[in-house]
């Protein structure tokens, strides 16, 4: 009877699987890595100064005005591209964000952290940019007055 599986091929196979069953090259990982993480670091971009006065309402003596100066977070790898579309398109951004900020409701804007608002504004920018570029929003500068 021909056996193909001898003791001296199982052990050389046993040796080979071992020795060579992690093989990689750390350098390559390292870099790719690198490549990977630097494309996806957020980086500031600023979406602009906003002053707007909310609808009167009937009857009401007080006003309310929202001031504020927003910056986004986008991508390393899309930050030249964002500052582009957002110069190109500013008229039309600042157009759409007065429109949302004047339907959203007062507490909104009394809201400690600003999440509604903050959504608002991403759903504002990413909407003017035709893409989803824009994943988180901070603000430099907020303030909500009554105006009387």
């Amino acid at each position: 009877m021909n056996k193909t599986a001898t003791p001296g091929r199982a052990a050389a196979f046993l040796i080979f699987t071992t020795t060579h069953a992690g093989c990689y090259n750390a350098q390559e990982l390292c870099r790719q890595r690198a490549e990977a993480d630097a494309g996806a670091r957020l980086e500031e971009v600023d979406l602009g100064s906003f002053q707007v006065a909310l609808p009167h309402i009937l009857g009401v003596a007080t006003d309310h005005v929202v001031d504020f100066h927003a910056f986004g977070q986008v991508a390393g790898r899309d930050r030249s591209r964002v500052a582009q579309a957002l110069q190109a398109r500013g008229a039309k951004l600042r157009s759409d964000m007065l429109l949302a900020m004047r339907g959203l409701p007062d507490a909104t804007f009394e809201e400690p952290q600003l999440s509604a608002l903050r959504q608002q504004i991403i759903d504002v920018i990413n909407g003017a940019l035709d893409e989803k570029l824009v994943q988180q929003v901070g603000f430099y500068h907020f303030t909500f007055d009554r105006v009387e």
